[in-house]
């Protein structure tokens, strides 16, 4: 994959001519001296798990999905573990970079403990068997990741539900489980969208559009590794796919870096052929054609709180409000994060998790909804308990006027015998 990649890049300078050849001659130079350079960079670039253990959940088909855990040094009293997943292509670090840029950490801090995932085929994630199976479809992480880590989370905690926080894909596949009311779905108190799109028909018209008519470039080319490569000069640079996934009025060039050198990740061929049959087809459904993912949006009852950003070009704001408008949820909010909306930037797709500003408005608008919706609440115990008490009393009051009445039946059968 890494030929090929350098092969596609030379084809593709040639064709654009001028810059484009230089730009290329730097990268070349950049690949061929990586071995070299490593250490500098992952110096310079590397970042470290802040999670405080690691465990993992284990599917029905043999994977086994990190679950990296955030311990609360003060649980907060009734609060439900979160769930905290990372979207397409990337790992546990595109959510949970470090301690500026982590909605674990801030969640953390607040009390709530936090399972930050790496889904199948990324970061730690590992499968059982001996050739480590890597291909896979959306609809395997719908029905085999989702419900494991679900399980696992409460087996860990004790706690009887989750709250589930997705960005972008992780939001997706969430709205799918749920939407298909799977096993365990009602352990979801509620749900946080961040980014997460209900449909991809406007991805036609974009970079992802383009790809998308040639599915045969995922395969040969290795994005973990073309990331690393371009880290040092990433945010240095203005290229179309920076242009696409960053604003760099609130994702800094360090952070850009240190994303492109740790939390880049190759596309199972699985997933990224549905998803791109979905773009060109302007539906999407399971690989068996039984089921469209957008029609069980009816079926989420959740508390759903729905964020998009203004400057999103990956998940258009449309695509975002879409998915708020057709849940079936009685309790839910949608909320467009940009300066219209007194956000301090336009948010973009990666701002929405690891922008400078996200601590300030983005997290706080999640700790928020979890607070009010994934909590058992105080009024809730006080409420069962006068419930219990009250029907105590009942039961006692019924077993004294049963006796009573007992009593005096065969007094007034003994009256009549005599």
């Amino acid at each position: 994959m890494i030929l090929s990649s350098i092969l596609l890049l030379i084809l593709a300078a040639f064709a654009a001519g001028g810059a484009a050849i230089i730009m290329t001659g730097v990268l070349l130079l950049l690949v061929l001296f990586y071995p070299f350079f490593l250490g500098i960079w992952q110096k310079l670039y590397g970042t470290v798990d802040i999670a405080d253990q690691l465990f993992y959940a284990h599917t029905k088909d043999g994977w086994n999905v990190a679950m990296h855990f955030h311990r609360p040094d003060y649980p907060r009293p009734g609060a439900y573990p979160v769930i905290l997943c990372h979207g397409i292509a990337v790992n546990k670090f595109g959510v949970d970079l470090d301690r500026a840029h982590s909605l674990a950490y801030y969640l953390k801090q607040n009390g709530f403990p936090v399972f930050v995932l790496s889904l199948r085929g990324v970061g730690k994630s590992y499968h059982s068997s001996k050739h480590r199976y890597q291909d896979f479809s959306f609809d395997d992480l719908v029905t085999q990741d989702v419900p494991a880590v679900i399980q696992r989370a409460c087996e860990l905690t004790g706690a009887p539900k989750i709250n589930w926080v997705g960005h972008s894909m992780g939001a997706m596949i969430a709205m799918g489980y749920m939407g298909q009311r799977l096993p365990l779905t009602e352990r979801i108190a509620c749900l946080v969208n961040l980014g997460g799109p209900g449909k991809l028909d406007h991805a036609r018209q974009t970079l992802w559009g383009m790809l998308s008519k040639y599915p045969w470039m995922n395969q040969i080319v290795d994005f973990r590794f073309g990331a690393q490569v371009i880290s040092p000069i990433s945010g240095r640079i203005t290229t179309p796919f920076e242009e696409l996934v960053f604003n760099r009025e609130n994702v800094n060039a360090h952070t850009i870096r240190r994303m492109m050198k740790n939390g880049i990740e190759n596309i199972a061929k699985g997933l990224a052929t549905q998803m791109m049959g979905w773009i060109q087809r302007g539906d999407e459904v399971t690989l068996d054609g039984n089921w469209r993912y957008r029609d069980g949006f009816q079926f989420i009852k959740a508390p759903a709180l729905f964020v998009a950003g203004s400057r999103d070009h990956i998940a258009v704001p449309a695509a975002v409000q879409f998915a708020y408008e057709n849940c079936g949820s009685k309790v839910k909010d949608f909320i467009v994060l940009g300066l219209d909306s007194s956000a301090q930037v336009e948010y973009c797709h990666t701002g929405l998790v690891l922008g400078d500003y996200a601590i300030e408005d983005v997290y706080p608008l999640v700790l928020d909804w979890v607070e009010r919706h994934g909590i058992v609440k105080k009024h809730n115990r006080l409420f069962s308990l006068i419930k219990k008490r009250t029907n105590r009393v009942r039961n006692r009051r019924f077993k004294r006027d049963h006796v009573r009445s007992n009593r005096g039946r065969v007094a007034r059968e003994g009256s009549i015998q005599a």
